[in-house]
């Protein structure tokens, strides 16, 4: 049996499909999370069962050395749950991005958040919130330590255990050898690099090709700017490069609906000061996968300003909508794609282009090249033939 310690999440969905046609009932779906607070998960076979009830260790308890546990979404409670099992017990851990890069939050924040980003983290993310209770001075008193002198030390609680948790890992599954070899370079590990790629719906159907082929008001440029409300967007470096644009044509349309709402209400209130509220789209309830696909197929361009591989789903439904992309040449994304062939250009050089050049469409030879070399690089027979020897 393959138990899969999974979060609620889009992804999950069709993880759930693709594992049943290649292993059907030979998995079970764990999901931190009740089920009448879940937002997506949908599948029947899911179990909801957070990863610190009763219920949840009583399926720990059941897992043998002829099974297999599988981490999507390395959260601290899924690791501990790992390294609670017998070390004869073959683990994986399907790569995500966040969970590696961002936890401990401390330990890669200088390379992962541009200086004022990082200025935000440290202030308002990076640090235990203060809990004022005057009936409570003990806890004040803990919460005023924690905060401002013992911040770290949770850190590096965090750090040792990934430590353990990598050192005993079998399997990375992931689709860029690249983000495998960052892993390499700061944890010892042995894990096995498995190629997998989450499926998300990216290529457009038919009634998504009618909206890209109905005419366009080309006098407006409509810029997409990141893919969530969370602080590795640097969305405040973003802002800062597009600002020479400012009296330009343009229409920024800003997803903040898959984060920090708090973090979301300063990128929103920064766009419209810079460009003006008639310029700015910002996209603060969530729009189901459809919908959102039909607003990417109105973009003329797109910037990711992430210091590291995130926002993948987009970007690829991004290419397979002919779009032209910028995303920061320190996304080990960036240099996949690139490495590959692809026509991407580095979020690094706006600014230094003028107009013209920023908004200058790819042509449609280079759009059906990016998508030939996209098909390769995520190929779906690939891919369930690669989930099938994992999971069997």
């Amino acid at each position: 049996m393959n138990y899969h310690l999974m979060v609620d999440d889009k992804f999950i969905n069709d993880f759930i499909r693709d594992a049943e046609k290649v292993a059907p009932g030979n998995n079970t779906y764990i999901i931190d999370n009740w089920k009448n607070k879940a937002k997506f998960v949908k599948y029947d076979q899911a179990i909801f069962a957070p990863f610190y009830t009763p219920a949840f260790t009583a399926i720990l308890k059941k897992i043998t050395d002829k099974d297999k546990v599988f981490v999507h979404w390395a959260s601290d409670l899924a690791v501990q749950a790992v390294l609670s099992l017998p070390a004869n017990i073959t683990t994986g851990m399907f790569f995500w991005g966040g969970d590696v890069v961002e936890i401990p939050a401390s330990r890669f924040k200088k390379t992962i958040y541009g200086p004022l980003s990082l200025e935000y983290f440290e202030k308002n993310e990076e640090r235990p919130k203060l809990k004022f209770n005057p009936m409570r001075p003990k806890r004040v008193f803990n919460s005023f330590a924690q905060r401002f002198f013992n911040y770290k030390g949770p850190d590096r609680k965090v750090a040792r255990t990934r430590e353990q948790f990598f050192n005993r890992l079998n399997l990375f599954l992931h689709w860029s050898r690249i983000d495998y070899e960052w892993l390499q370079r700061h944890y010892t590990t042995a894990a096995e690099y498995r190629y997998f790629y989450y499926d998300c719906g990216q290529k457009p159907d038919e009634a998504e090709q009618k909206v890209m082929n109905a005419p366009k008001d080309t006098s407006v440029t409509t810029i997409l700017l990141g893919n969530s409300d969370t602080v590795t967007n640097n969305h405040l470096e973003a802002l800062q490069a597009l600002a020479p644009y400012k009296d330009q044509p343009i229409k920024l349309v800003i997803p903040l609906n898959y984060g920090n709402p708090k973090y979301g209400d300063l990128v929103e209130n920064e766009a419209k000061r810079i460009f003006g509220a008639d310029k700015v789209m910002a996209l603060r309830s969530f729009l189901n996968r459809d919908d959102y696909y039909k607003l990417l197929a109105q973009v003329d361009v797109a910037v990711m300003y992430h210091y590291r591989t995130q926002a993948a789903g987009n970007i690829l439904a991004l290419l397979y909508r002919g779009k032209k992309i910028f995303i920061h040449g320190n996304s080990t994304l960036y240099r996949l794609l690139s490495n590959n062939n692809i026509a991407v250009f580095d979020s690094k050089e706006i600014g230094e282009m003028d107009f013209k050049q920023l908004i200058a469409p790819l042509d449609k030879a280079t759009i059906e090249k990016n998508i030939t070399i996209v098909d390769r690089l995520f190929n779906e027979a690939d891919k369930l033939a690669a989930l099938k020897l994992a999971l069997n």
